[in-house]
């Protein structure tokens, strides 16, 4: 999950709660706040730790203290304890510096310093250590889970375009045309006559009647003499210089092209593929690390889910 993403969950309900009474947060249990309420792989929940938790989500959520809040609490505190357990093993380490940052994007997203900030909370009977708390686990998960599933997590350009078509109003989409392209150039000597010119024109074109797509180009100009084949990989129409652009915008896919005379010889290319695309990049860089960020949230519940089957948890 990203840190803006979290900063709006934690703060959404801030701003105007100042004069929220305390006494609907007060413990619901008579223990001591420093009794042990829940064992986590040997490492203690306190009930000091749940009942500013609650504080905080009652301060940052409007949620009523109450069991089903306390039981939330519980839960969110045991998840975060294997987290942080987990962070360390593979030596994950959140800095107070990196801590402050995010405290800091809290505090400005709601129009107030840092100091201010922990001043308000403070006076609501929340120590600000349990949200940097809060921070430090939801950081660390999120760096245990980038480097542990990071080579399982793949978003190619369909799935963009189709996440795309699916949020995008037909008004807002700008098509553009990109080519999956191969170059085939036939040599020419330093200043041709034209009968050479014409006679490397004319094996050009018995090439284009014999290539039909690009997995047929290093077979099909094997024997042509001084003949070469290279992957240009994917361009837009927009990033080729004419006449180039406007003939390969009428040349079908597994096509070759006509050919052309160039300062280094007869070029000819072949549209292994080609596509209608977005043309706001923005708007693709965003889809794309939306899904990502899917991709990402949904390993995390898995194996949070598989350390919590393995972890020991003790309640009081």
């Amino acid at each position: 999950m990203h840190l803006n993403m979290l900063i709006k969950v934690w703060f959404l309900a801030f701003i105007g709660v100042t004069c929220l009474s305390l006494s609907a947060v007060q413990p619901t249990q008579a223990q001591s706040e420093q009794s042990i309420a829940v064992l986590v792989n040997d490492e203690p929940i306190t009930n000091y730790d749940i009942t500013q938790r609650m504080r905080l989500l009652a301060v940052t959520t409007r949620q009523k203290a109450n069991d089903a809040l306390r039981k939330k609490v519980i839960e969110e505190l045991i998840s975060e304890r294997i987290q942080l357990q987990e962070a360390t093993k593979a030596s994950v380490i959140i800095t107070d510096a990196q801590i402050n940052e995010v405290l800091g994007n809290v505090a400005a997203s709601n129009k107030m310093s840092p100091d201010k900030l922990i001043a308000s909370l403070g006076q609501l009977g929340v120590n600000i250590k349990t949200m940097k708390e809060q921070i430090r686990a939801r950081v660390a998960w999120r760096r245990v889970v980038q480097r542990k599933f990071r080579s399982q997590v793949s978003i190619n350009a369909s799935q963009i375009d189709k996440a795309i078509s699916v949020d995008t109003q037909p008004e807002d989409k700008q098509k553009a045309t990109e080519f999956e392209l191969q170059r085939v150039r036939l040599e020419l000597p330093d200043g041709p006559d034209q009968r050479t010119i014409a006679t490397r024109l004319v094996e050009a074109e018995r090439l284009r009647q014999r290539i039909n797509s690009c997995s047929s180009i290093a077979k099909v100009i094997k024997p042509v003499r001084k003949a070469s084949a290279k992957s240009v990989g994917r361009k837009k129409a927009d990033q080729l210089a004419q006449p180039t652009r406007a003939i390969l915008l009428a040349t079908k896919e597994g096509q070759m092209t006509p050919p052309t005379i160039t300062s280094s010889g007869i070029e000819l290319y072949v549209v292994c593929a080609r596509r209608s695309v977005n043309r706001n990049d923005k708007q693709r860089q965003k889809v794309r690390s939306k899904l990502v960020s899917q991709e990402y949230s949904i390993l995390a519940r898995r194996h949070l889910r598989d350390l919590r089957q393995d972890a020991f948890v003790e309640h009081r």
